[in-house]
């Protein structure tokens, strides 16, 4: 009798473990999902051009920002693209296969930014003649202590 207990333990823990591992079958993987890593955006122009973690740091409305984050061409042909918000912006070429960062490899000055930290600008991100594509851009301010030696 002792035995048949063991095996019905044993079953209810084969059991267990199927159902457990069944449910990680409908579950998406997260990190197979693309999303925003960071405080940017993530602006899709077409599966193979974007720009990725979009941002403007500024003190405040009215004031300078500066523009971070990286155009990345995945495409086997260079493209040029653009990125304005406000009245400030960039048109670059991005080489196929690669990235420009934005405020390292190109500096990108919004003179005047229309929004207060803490709310997002209306931003357009272009490749040109595949699209233009219209975007809401976080803006930060020095409050985070990783972005306070970028704010202009």
């Amino acid at each position: 009798m002792a035995r048949n207990h063991h095996l019905l333990r044993g079953a209810a823990a084969v059991g267990a473990a199927a159902l457990v591992a069944g449910c990680s079958v409908m579950t998406p993987i997260q990190t197979a999902e693309p999303y925003n890593a960071s405080d940017g955006v993530r602006v899709v122009v077409t599966e193979e051009i974007r720009a990725e973690n979009l941002m403007v740091l500024s003190e405040e409305e009215g004031g300078e920002g500066q523009v971070f984050g990286s155009l990345v061409n995945d495409s086997q042909e260079d493209v040029v693209m653009s990125v304005t918000i406000g009245d400030g912006g960039i048109q670059v070429p991005v080489p196929a296969t690669d990235q420009v960062l934005l405020g390292v490899d190109e500096i990108v000055v919004v003179p005047t930014v229309p929004v207060a930290p803490g709310a997002n600008a209306e931003g357009l991100v272009e490749a040109t003649g595949l699209g233009t594509v219209s975007a809401n851009v976080p803006v930060l301010d020095s409050t985070l202590p990783q972005y306070a030696d970028y704010v202009p």
